[in-house]
């Protein structure tokens, strides 16, 4: 799944591509034969990426990779199979620069301080600093072998990385706070769902908007620290399983109930206006498109035929969710003939959509375009950063009540054992529900 990088930050549009399993595992998943703290392994592909997705974005050279560091780092012989070291140190170096040919057998490095990934033919901004192991190895790609890079580090640390990604660190510390809880819980959740059903893949997450943004020590800083550490150990759980914590940058006033995006039921998500008593920052968005481009794509697609000519595109009362969001689009072809489009096959003809909530209509400049204007940003499910900051700030909610109004009917438990927090244990969460882990003794209220 799924925040701020606009003005130096990143915004994230979090349109979440999960592999599919039963229909409760893409959701929810069970804690019971796990044990997790926040010094549990999290495994983040950094290198490469298949999707222009920020902040990282696409590379072309995807079989040759530099990590150079101030201090000389350790080389290591690793497993195929698994994360691991085999054996003593290789080589010590400063610099390794990594080919197909290098890591005929996969490799571990393993520096004293921070280092620097370096990923050819992009931007120097666009090499980050990261902590912890990291496990190369080659894989299949699309035309040839790739190499693939795995940053090992701890929950913690991870999430040092990812909070100041993520959101503002100006932003009040409650907000921070909110965003460190719902990242970790996301991030629990995809270690155990990768784990158990995605066993053969040697990495949990990426480091994309496709999960969470996270760029290695690169944005670290106190504030989100801070957040990080006074959260420590904190998810969220529904009927004693470990949510998929959806969250997005901006609903546009108005959150949306998964079903309506995915056609998949959530039920700790719900459609809804955000606060009626805060002011609320929205984005505003405008997109013009070519109707001819849009015709092309669609007789490319094979949903028109070569001689429908696109006369009106318009979303019709019906085609819109509770929340105003756009679930499908009509095409008028020159004959006056109506063509149903659904808003997945729409993004794909045009994409980058910042939000679904928006309107269309025809250029008054240029006939043969239609702007499309719209507000929000994010698929709209889960936790709006941009709402959750109003709370904090204009009302001081504090990060439990942001996160019990965005996340209905949730528990906020800590996988810690042994704690001095006022929270129940997530182990003491799973015990209240029957052994299938999804029928409750006692139905939480409403």
């Amino acid at each position: 799944m799924k925040s701020m990088w606009c003005k130096g930050l990143l915004i994230a549009l979090a349109w979440s591509t999960q592999v599919k399993a039963d229909e409760t595992a893409q959701i929810m998943m069970d804690l019971t034969d796990i044990k997790l703290d926040s010094l549990e392994q999290i495994r983040v592909k950094i290198f490469p990426h298949d999707r222009d997705y920020k902040p990282q974005g696409l590379e072309a050279v995807r079989d040759r990779l530099v990590v150079e560091s101030e201090k000389p780092c350790a080389l290591f012989r690793a497993a195929a199979d698994r994360t691991q070291a085999i054996g003593g140190v290789r080589h010590r170096a400063n610099r390794f620069t990594f080919t197909l040919a290098d890591l005929a057998e996969p490799k571990i490095v393993q520096c004293p301080g921070p280092y620097r990934v370096l990923r050819q033919g992009l931007p120097a901004n666009l090499s980050y600093e990261y902590t912890g192991r990291l496990y190369l190895h080659t894989v299949d790609g699309r035309q040839q072998k790739d190499i693939e890079a795995i940053n090992l580090i701890d929950l913690n640390q991870y999430l040092r990385g990812v909070v100041p990604s993520e959101v503002y660190r100006e932003w009040p510390m409650e907000t921070l706070k909110t965003q460190a809880v719902a990242a970790r819980t996301y991030a629990v959740y995809h270690v155990v769902y990768g784990r158990h059903y995605q066993s053969e893949r040697l990495w949990d997450v990426d480091d994309t908007i496709n999960y969470q943004a996270y760029t290695g020590t690169t944005l670290h800083n106190p504030r989100t620290d801070e957040a990080v550490l006074q959260t420590a150990g904190q998810i969220l759980t529904y009927q004693g399983q470990v949510i998929q914590a959806y969250y997005h940058a901006d609903s546009g006033g108005q959150t949306e109930e998964a079903r309506s995006v995915w056609n998949r039921a959530v039920p700790f998500t719900v459609a809804r206006p955000e606060a009626g008593d805060v002011e609320l920052t929205k984005t505003i968005w405008e997109r013009e498109v070519s109707l001819l481009e849009i015709e092309k794509d669609l007789i490319d697609l094979g949903l028109l035929e070569a001689d429908q000519t696109i006369k009106q595109l318009l979303v019709p009362v019906i085609g819109r969710t509770l929340s105003g969001r756009v679930r499908s689009l009509v095409v008028v072809d020159q004959r006056g003939t109506f063509k149903l489009i659904p808003f997945s096959v729409f993004r794909r003809v045009v994409p980058q959509l910042p939000s679904q909530l928006f309107a269309i209509e025809r250029s008054k400049e240029n006939p043969q375009n239609v702007l499309i204007r719209g507000i929000g940003n994010g698929h709209g499910v889960g936790m709006s950063q941009i709402g959750a900051a109003a709370l904090a700030g204009e009302k001081a909610w504090t990060y439990q009540q942001i996160l019990e109004y965005y996340y209905v009917r949730t528990t906020l438990c800590t996988l810690k054992e042994v704690t001095d927090v006022a929270l129940p244990s997530c182990a003491h969460e799973r015990t209240k529900y029957a052994g299938d882990g999804k029928t409750p003794v006692a139905q939480p209220p409403i």
